[in-house]
C-alpha cells in the first residue's frame, strides 16, 4: 500500500466519521461504529465498513439510513476536502465483532474443557 493511499484512508475515515456524529436518526437503531475504509477503482469508490451493537433489525435500519447519507456526506467532504475526487461512498456492514466473539467463546469453551480434564481424575487414569 501507498502512504499517500494510507493518508486518504485516515483523512476520509476521519471525515465520513465528522459528518455522522450528529445524526440523531442514527442514535436511535444501536450503537454505530465505523471500523475501517477501503478505496477502490484508483480513489472513486470508498468503502466504509460499520458494525452496530444491537438487534438485527437495527443494523439493517442503520445500514439503510447510511446508505441513505451516502450523497449528503459526499457533499459534506467536497466543501471540506481539496481534492480533485471525491469518492463515491459505500457503506458495508462489518461482521467482524461478531466473528471474534464467536471465536473467543470457542476459546472459552475449550478453556472450561481442559479444566475440566486435569490429571489424576478417573477418566485420564490408565
Amino acid at each position: 500500500m501507498y502512504k499517500r493511499e494510507d493518508r486518504l484512508k485516515a483523512l476520509f475515515l476521519q471525515e465520513v466519521t465528522f459528518a455522522i456524529r450528529n445524526k440523531e436518526q442514527l442514535k436511535k437503531h444501536g450503537l454505530l461504529t465505523i471500523t475501517d475504509v477501503e478505496i477502490l477503482d484508483e480513489g472513486k469508490i470508498l468503502r466504509v465498513f460499520f458494525s452496530v451493537f444491537g438487534s438485527e433489525e437495527d443494523k439493517e435500519k442503520t445500514g439503510l439510513m447510511l446508505s441513505a447519507l451516502a450523497w449528503e456526506i459526499k457533499q459534506s467532504m467536497k466543501k471540506r476536502l481539496k481534492l480533485r475526487i471525491i469518492p463515491n461512498i459505500v457503506f458495508m456492514p462489518d461482521d467482524t465483532p461478531e466473528r471474534a466473539g464467536k471465536i473467543e467463546e470457542i476459546f472459552r469453551k475449550i478453556a472450561s474443557e481442559k479444566r475440566d480434564e486435569t490429571p489424576g481424575t478417573p477418566e485420564n487414569r490408565n
